[in-house]
Formats: structure tokens, sequence, C-alpha cells
């Protein structure tokens, strides 16, 4: 029960004993809560105590409000930090999640003006062109769309369904990503996007343009993500230090 003498508020109590629920287990995702007119009459507390309570938790995303049904534990979202660089198995691993992938296209196609100055080669080259979906548990959460130049030709031979792209282009040429650069927008899936990332068509995606460049500044490739804002936050730090 919530304690009315305590200095913390009642609806810090109520957010930190729903919380708590959450994070040991006893609610899964999925699950509903009580309605608020049963909290309310369950700890004995006022409609606008539950309400903030239940909206506190909302901005920590850990549940959701489904019109007309209730109050949903929502799935923990997958995090990428942003100021780090690291691949995608590499942010699996550190989230203790298992990477997986499915690859869509790996072949040769001739580059527009905007992708050719990305990756400073002219315009019309012919160049790498690796699409996959990437999964986190066996769930797809990215769609993978990258370019390389022709000095990754070796990149046709192989299949990257399920392992890295990236290690293999360090097992073939010792070269690592060691600066990127991104943009981050909003888009609404298509038909084929949503098929592939199990959304509604029209659903918001993050779209991430990315391009990678390795030690001696030279591009790697250039990309571009598409991530299901659903499931996904992406993590930036920013200081004037």
């Amino acid at each position: 029960m919530l304690d009315s003498t305590a200095i913390t508020p009642l609806y810090v109590q109520l957010m930190d004993s729903i919380e708590e629920d959450i994070r040991s287990g006893r609610y899964h995702p999925g699950d509903r809560l009580m309605t608020e007119n049963e909290m309310a009459e369950t700890y004995d507390i006022s409609i606008n105590t539950v309400r903030r309570a239940i909206g506190e938790l909302i901005d920590k995303g850990l549940v959701e409000r489904k019109q007309g049904k209730g109050t949903f534990v929502t799935k923990p979202k997958f995090e990428r930090n942003m100021r780090k660089l690291q691949s995608f198995t590499e942010m699996c691993q550190q989230m203790g999640v298992t990477a997986g992938g499915k690859m869509l296209e790996n072949k040769i196609v001739t580059v527009d003006e905007k992708m050719a100055r990305r990756l400073e080669i002219p315009a019309g080259s012919r160049v790498v062109f690796i699409s996959r979906v990437r999964f986190a548990d066996s769930e797809p959460v990215v769609i993978e769309n990258n370019y390389f130049t022709m000095e990754y030709a070796f990149l046709l031979e192989a299949n990257f369904d399920d392992n890295s792209l990236f290690d293999y282009i360090e097992k073939k040429t010792g070269k690592r990503v060691a600066s990127s650069e991104k943009r981050i927008e909003i888009c609404r899936a298509t038909t084929r996007e949503g098929e592939l990332l199990n959304v509604k068509r029209g659903e918001h995606l993050l779209y991430v343009k990315s391009t990678a460049y390795d030690a001696a500044g030279q591009p790697m490739y250039a990309g571009r993500q598409l991530i299901n804002a659903e499931r996904f936050s992406l993590y930036v730090y920013e200081s004037n230090i």
C-alpha cells in the first residue's frame, strides 16, 4: 500500500510500485494494468493521482494507453548509443540480445549524383549494393541499404544473413569504420517496408542516412537505415565542454 504520511508524493509511490512490478517480471509486455478507477479504489487515492503516475510511466516508455482498451505494459525498446561507433551486431551483444539478419539484395548498381557525392566517386559509377533486414531476438527492427565502392566487390561473393558484414570486411581488408556522420529524419513506412518490419503501412519510421569512413578518411560506405520507431530509440549526448 501507499504511505500518505511519507515525504514522497503519492503519485511517485504508485509509479515506483508499478515500475518495480514491471522490472521484476510481475507484469509482462502486453499485460493490461488495472483501470484508473480500480487503482484509485485499491490504493485509496484520487483519479488525478493515478493519472499523473500513469502519465509518468508513459513518458518513460514503460506503458501505453490504447483507446477503449486500457493501459498496457510495453515491450522494452532497443537503444542505440549514437555517440559511440558500433555495428548492429555489437549493439545487440551489449544489450544481451541475439543479432540476426536476412539479406534481400547483394548486387552491382549505378549510383546517382547524390550517392556518388557521398562516396566521393563520379556520378554514374558502379557500386556494390547490399540490402538486409536486421533482427534483434528474431524481431525485425531495421532495414539496411548500404552502397560500397567497387573496392569492396569481394562482398558480392558472400552471404550476410546472420553474420556481421563489417567483421567480414575487417577480416578481408584489415579496415574498420573509424568515423561516421549521420542525419536522422522521420518517414512513413511503405507497404513493402511495413511487411519487412511487421508494421502497418504509414507507420512512423526513423530514417537514418549515414556515411562511414576508414582511418584514412576515405568513405567505406554510404547508406540508409529504416528503423521501427516503436521498438527502437537513439541516444545522443551533447556537451559544450
